[in-house]
């Protein structure tokens, strides 16, 4: 199998298994829920733990993650600033708004090469603070979001006083659409939540967009790829079931696909295009979801950070409090980012559509990646307004 293909493939499964999780965590809420998580980010931020651990802790890491699948250290740690590289530095419209943290309890020592590596490869902090009261803890998550994501509001979880390691993964995505919306077709049209309730919403209009589109019948579903400006490598895959409540079902069935087997299936075509504009700002604590997903020694005291400590440490043992996640992503004409397009007075859509012409009604519950042949960035669902 191509690598890049492998390492995608990876994160998806991985996204899902998480996602899967959530819903179930969540209990009913989940199901009505709009989630959006990074399953690259967590990844990388995982795997640089898998440098900074020892023993144990390092094997079940190198399991858990499949890093077997990666020639040697030096060229996992390439694959993840590439890809870090790929989306924060295209253009100046391009931006990963992201706050990677590794927060340890001042009591602990650092080692400096750690530090350089998570830097240069991995674009995380790791960095010594104060951890022994929640409250101080709260504050430091406050600080983070504020200066990176503009966000000071959080409803996060902080782990109770006496904590000694936490993570944190944030991150807004903005870019432009290379094909953007006009305002001016965006309208008011039925989004079927669910058999018994419809809500009428604004959405984005394009009777003859010009982009990659495929219908899944294995998967009774159609997917659509929307590319973003400067760098057409990365773009957002739409995939839709024709179901109206066939969303559970198809992200089952995504476990079993790779996503860029998906793209490779798509041919260029006329399609006519029905997007919601939408806004997630998803947060959740990914502690109790790591370890029913085998992670578990990260977050007990037999962990080992060896190469994580600095040398002089009393002991490697560092257990992990929390990981911590949050992704933000505003969806409309222009593309992933806040909207500086005047808003149009709403019109209504005619239900009426051209059975000649490919299409795409994004009417009901979808799901959605950003992503390029690398790496899955964001993947999500929405189902609900």
């Amino acid at each position: 199998m191509d690598p890049a293909n492998n390492n995608n493939n990876f994160e998806t499964n991985f996204g899902l298994d998480i996602f899967t999780n959530l819903i179930k965590q969540n209990g009913a809420d989940g199901d009505n829920s709009n989630l959006i998580i990074s399953p690259f980010l967590v990844e990388a931020l995982l795997a640089l733990l898998y440098l900074g651990s020892d023993g144990k802790t390092a094997e079940e890491l190198k399991a858990k993650l499949q890093l077997q699948r990666f020639p040697n250290n030096a060229n996992m740690a390439s694959y993840f600033a590439g890809n870090l590289a790929a989306i924060t530095q295209t253009s100046p419209d391009t931006q990963l708004e992201m706050c990677s943290k590794i927060f340890i309890d001042e009591q602990y020592d650092l080692d400096v090469e750690f530090q350089k590596i998570a830097y240069k490869y991995f674009l995380t902090q790791a960095e010594k603070q104060s951890l022994s009261h929640s409250k101080n803890l709260e504050d430091l998550l406050k600080n983070c979001l504020q200066q990176t994501l503009k966000k000071s509001h959080t409803n996060l979880h902080c782990p109770a006083d006496n904590c000694k390691a936490l993570l944190l993964m944030a991150a807004n995505f903005r870019n432009k659409w290379f094909l953007p919306f006009s305002a001016y077709r965006s309208g008011l049209y039925d989004f079927h939540v669910s058999s018994d309730c419809v809500k009428s919403i604004p959405m984005m209009l394009d009777n003859e967009m010009f982009v990659k589109f495929v219908e899944l019948k294995e998967m009774d579903a159609r997917a659509v790829e929307l590319p973003y400006e400067h760098d057409d490598e990365i773009s957002m895959l739409l995939i839709l079931p024709n179901k109206r409540d066939g969303l559970r079902e198809l992200e089952e069935k995504l476990k079993e696909v790779n996503l860029s087997t998906i793209s490779e299936q798509m041919q260029m075509e006329s399609v006519q295009l029905l997007l919601p504009k939408f806004q997630i700002d998803f947060e959740c604590s990914l502690k109790t979801i790591l370890e029913k997903l085998g992670f578990s020694l990260l977050f007990g005291e037999d962990s080992n950070f060896k190469n994580l400590l600095s040398p002089q440490s009393a002991s490697t043992s560092l257990p992990i409090a929390d990981v911590l996640h949050k992704v933000c992503l505003d969806v409309n004409e222009s593309g992933s980012e806040s909207s500086t397009v005047e808003a149009s007075k709403p019109i209504v859509i005619s239900n009426c559509i051209d059975t000649r012409q490919k299409f795409f009604r994004a009417d009901h519950p979808f799901f959605f990646a950003i992503r390029n042949r690398d790496a899955t960035y964001f993947m999500g669902h929405v189902v609900k307004f």
